[in-house]
């Protein structure tokens, strides 16, 4: 039955309704408290509403219980360097590599880690290896992306850009970030048509989809 309280808490976090989700994970939780996956969707709630040290907690319980899960120290990373707190990160994105070293997240994500960094070089050969395990990985492409702009190499994000919308035609980051890209290489026109498309896929936050 835990099992079946945390699916159900999964998907009502999926339609918002956080206080019914929250009360299935809790559900879960008091009748197997062992349940590595219980834990671990419980945490991902809280890192998702912002709760990063609660997250926290259920995330070390759950690697306490499955410390051989590759998934859970990604997810512990992401909220570590969702506090900022990068030192805590990067060992927790080499275990779950360790443990699955053919984890494309665990290379995005590190790989993220790095270009918040300032390390753009040691990001893109993360996000190398992601997109060489999963060529279909469109935010990775957006990643690496962000990184070649980082290095001034305009050309090589919009490619990026551009392959990540052929994958998903709906990715509105992607449009606004190859926007910024093709403003910077003068392609004026190419700039205002992408803001246009993210403005049309998300109408409800036109602020986010400007030009700067």
């Amino acid at each position: 039955m835990g099992a079946v309280y945390s699916t159900r808490g999964m998907a009502y976090q999926k339609r918002g309704e956080n206080d019914q989700a929250l009360a299935d994970f809790d559900q879960a939780i008091k009748l197997d408290p062992k349940n590595a996956i219980s834990l671990r969707s419980r945490g991902d709630f809280y890192q998702a509403q912002g709760d990063y040290e609660r997250a926290l907690q259920d995330y070390n319980q759950a690697i306490a219980i499955a410390p051989k899960s590759a998934d859970i120290f990604v997810q512990r990373g992401n909220t570590y360097m969702l506090k900022d707190d990068a030192m805590h990160a990067f060992p927790d994105y080499d275990q779950a590599i360790a443990l699955n070293p053919k984890l494309a997240t665990a290379y995005a994500s590190r790989g993220e880690a790095f270009r918040v960094q300032d390390e753009p070089d040691r990001a893109i050969a993360d996000f190398d290896l992601a997109l060489k395990l999963e060529p279909k990985f469109a935010p990775a492409l957006v990643s690496r992306g962000l990184a070649a702009e980082d290095k001034g190499d305009f050309p090589r994000a919009i490619t990026d850009f551009s392959a990540a919308i052929r994958l998903d035609p709906k990715m509105v980051n992607a449009y606004d970030e190859r926007a910024r890209a093709f403003e910077q290489i003068g392609a004026h026109d190419k700039a205002l048509a992408d803001v246009a498309e993210a403005i049309k896929l998300d109408p409800a936050n036109p602020d986010l989809h400007k030009l700067r």
